[in-house]
């Protein structure tokens, strides 16, 4: 069982961007000393509650710019920027 968290302070202008992510250990979590957590880019989309699939990309994309090895550090960022303009022209579509 996992649960995302939140908080926000008010003095903390970066607050919006800080959440948790808990789980519940396991006796084989606590007898090895640790818990993993899969830190790929849909845990990331879901911890930050995306919606938008072109941002999904962006993000993924993002992360991982040049080293997925068939697309180098450039051509990931010019997909980056086609994904939004997307976003941006299905924002003026559905108006």
């Amino acid at each position: 069982m996992s649960e995302l968290t939140h908080e926000l302070k008010q003095d903390d202008q970066g607050a919006h961007y800080r959440f948790g992510y808990k789980v519940k250990l396991t006796e084989k979590d606590i007898e090895n000393g640790y818990v993993v957590i899969k830190l790929d880019p849909f845990r990331i989309a879901k911890i930050y509650n995306m919606t938008s699939f072109a941002l999904m990309t962006v993000l993924k994309k993002i992360l991982c710019a040049g080293s997925r090895g068939y697309k180098d550090y450039r051509q990931d960022l010019n997909d980056c920027i086609c994904a939004l303009d997307r976003e941006i022209e299905m924002l003026e579509e559905d108006k």
